[in-house]
């Protein structure tokens, strides 16, 4: 019998830091024979609507999506939201708040570039970012581009990683309000890719703050990981979700695409989640 198609409910395009425009992910999605897929660019739902219109033009259902930065005690983690209604003033202005933040970040960073003498304009940044939200990756091609990494893996191994000398941590809100502001807007909201580093009482934690669900497929789950997640979901009476995580810069990420994802039992669970 063969398998029913799968949903991808973590991709992302240029709208924050793929590499595929919204319409162009659609039928790059519909070539990989997935049933639908939920558009998640960082902290804007700036491309859905391309997004959606492609897949009526492709035969293929696409959600409205996002995947926040959020603050949960000292630590940042992301979540994912799905099936809100994209024009919600509310969540507009609240997502808008994301654009001056990251903004914010990208000069500091680009400050402390500088001060360790690899001069970058914030201009390059911006103008590599296009209308997209601007990310570290957009910082890592503008030094390409400005000869001073010859890679983005150069860059980030060596001064934008998580430690590196060049970081600053994203001044953003706490997941009960991410949360409350995905809830008004008629959606739900997942932790994104939880990994070996988010702890029981920490996924407890965001659940008491009204989170719906966990992302339990994910490229960095191996299979002990997935059933572990799926365990303590069963658990704590969080929907599962599953994707790629699809940005379209390496061969890897075009192998998953269709490969990973949600199934048709487990997408309906999560979209009953928003009305129960």
């Amino acid at each position: 019998m063969p398998l029913r198609p799968l949903v991808d409910l973590h991709t992302h395009s240029t709208c924050s830091d793929g590499a595929l425009a919204p319409a162009d992910l659609v039928e790059r999605a519909r070539k990989r024979g997935l049933a639908g897929l939920a558009l998640t660019d960082h902290d804007t739902v700036q491309g859905y609507e391309a997004a959606r219109a492609a897949g009526v033009e492709h035969g293929i259902e696409v959600f409205p999506g996002v995947e926040l930065s959020v603050r949960i005690e000292r630590r940042v983690v992301h979540l994912l939201g799905y099936f809100f209604d994209p024009n919600d003033a509310a969540l507009r202005d609240f997502l808008g708040g994301y654009t001056t933040l990251r903004m914010d970040r990208a000069s500091a960073i680009v400050d402390r570039l500088r001060q360790r003498g690899l001069e970058l304009a914030l201009e390059d940044v911006v103008e590599i970012a296009g209308e997209g939200i601007v990310g570290r990756p957009h910082i890592a091609r503008a030094m390409v581009r400005n000869r001073l990494a010859g890679s983005p893996e150069e860059a980030f191994s060596r001064y934008l990683h998580d430690a590196g000398p060049a970081y600053v941590p994203i001044a953003c809100p706490p997941a009960r309000d991410a949360l409350e502001a995905l809830h008004r807007a008629g959606g739900i909201g997942v932790l994104a890719h939880p990994g070996h580093w988010t702890s029981d009482r920490e996924i407890r934690a965001l659940k008491n703050d009204g989170l719906d669900g966990v992302e339990t497929i994910h490229p960095s789950h191996d299979t002990s990981l997935i059933e572990y997640y799926r365990r303590l979901a069963r658990t704590l009476g969080l929907v599962e979700t599953g994707g790629s995580d699809f940005h379209g810069h390496k061969p890897a990420d075009d192998r998953r695409l269709g490969r990973l994802g949600t199934s048709p039992e487990a997408l309906e669970r999560a979209r009953a989640a928003c009305i129960s």
